[in-house]
């Protein structure tokens, strides 16, 4: 199979829809952990995933968004890290079946506001995305997909951990909003739609 960032110059490819309304839609409580679902609960997660491998989607996100260290530690399931990501790469195989698809493991926000704007060292923000990546990419994902994103600094320091974990291909996307007058998109942290063509451009992506 092709690596993702080469078949996409070839022809289009679908993607799969949302994931965490659907889990609550099978009984995920408001604020409980979604990515724990993937050991806890795999059925219920494949049973989403294979609607989505059903109806035609070429790639399918795993149930990871928040199952960086950052993000588990608040539920109390950090130790659990590597199982997580790796199951979750496992279940959207699965729901793959015989055919060709291709796995996107999902990288959310880290949650917290990196340094110098925020408390969280760029060092520390580096390794907790290394670790979820790797994870990722050693389970076989096909693809790193670093999404919701609001500041350049911390979608920068996702990227170079994808890439240091060794993903093969690198999917990168802010969050925008209108603003207040509703005028013009810029994400939370003030990033507008030409900042992020310059960081991209800078960054040579494509």
């Amino acid at each position: 199979m092709k690596k993702l960032h080469e078949v996409v110059r070839e022809r289009r490819l679908v993607c799969d829809g949302a994931m965490g309304t659907q889990l609550m839609l099978a009984g995920l409580e408001q604020g409980s952990c979604g990515e724990l679902w993937n050991l806890t609960h795999p059925n219920q997660v494949l049973a989403i995933q294979k609607r989505y491998a059903d109806a035609g989607a070429d790639c399918i996100i795993t149930n990871t968004f928040g199952a960086s260290r950052t993000m588990l530690q608040r539920h109390s399931h950090a130790d659990d890290l590597v199982k997580i990501n790796q199951a979750g790469v496992r279940i959207v195989r699965e729901a793959f079946g015989d055919r060709e698809g291709y796995v996107l493991g999902d990288l959310g926000p880290l949650g917290a506001i990196l340094e110098p704007y925020g408390d969280m060292p760029q060092d520390e923000a580096l390794a907790a995305y290394q670790e979820q990546a790797t994870a990722l990419v050693e389970a076989g994902a096909d693809a790193i997909i670093i999404e919701t994103q609001t500041s350049l600094e911390e979608i920068g320091i996702a990227i170079d951990a994808a890439k240091a974990a060794g993903a093969p291909s690198i999917i990168a996307s802010l969050a925008y909003d209108l603003s207040q007058d509703k005028s013009f998109y810029v994400t939370m942290m003030g990033v507008k739609p030409a900042d992020a063509a310059a960081f991209a451009e800078e960054r040579g992506a494509n």
